[in-house]
């Protein structure tokens, strides 16, 4: 990369207790206390490899995004996969939160300082290839959901021949 340094720091004990605060609001506390179960549960090694997995995937947007790969690009759509994945460790996103988590990587100063330290054009970044990343997976969904309700209907018109 030719911009800034290739990861994110560590929060400091009061900066965690913050963003706990925060999101037990936004949220709710069950996934915040899941979360905090989910960390607490993994060795020290273990932390330290899921923090770097983390950088890693934030540092493989920014390549992509000095590549010129924008929305909907195979290796975009592939690293948000394991960006989705990674949340996964520590509790379960559904699509709200993903989309929410987008929109605050570029609004919230702390988390457009943090990714600035990566790259600086890649908060906006982020928001917008989540963005459309999520409108993929919704659509994705809806048409699962209807593809259902299609078929309840013509089984329920076969029984009621």
């Amino acid at each position: 990369m030719s911009e800034k340094k290739r990861g994110l720091k560590r929060h400091s004990a009061d900066e965690q207790k913050q963003y706990e605060r925060e999101a037990r609001l936004q949220y709710g506390p069950g996934t915040v206390n899941e979360s905090i179960e989910r960390w607490n549960s993994y060795s020290d090694a273990e932390q330290e490899a899921i923090i770097a997995e983390g950088n890693q995937i934030y540092v493989d947007l920014a390549e992509a995004m000095e590549a010129g790969k924008e929305v909907g690009d195979r290796q975009i759509v592939d690293t948000l996969d394991r960006w989705q994945n990674h949340l996964r460790r520590f509790y379960e996103p559904n699509l709200d939160m993903l989309r929410g988590l987008g929109q605050m990587y570029n609004s919230d100063p702390r988390f457009i300082a943090n990714f600035q330290e990566i790259h600086s054009d890649l908060p906006a970044y982020l928001e917008r290839v989540i963005d459309h990343y999520v409108d993929v997976l919704e659509t994705a969904e809806l048409e699962r959901m209807l593809a259902e309700d299609e078929e309840l209907e013509r089984r329920r018109q076969n029984l009621s021949r």
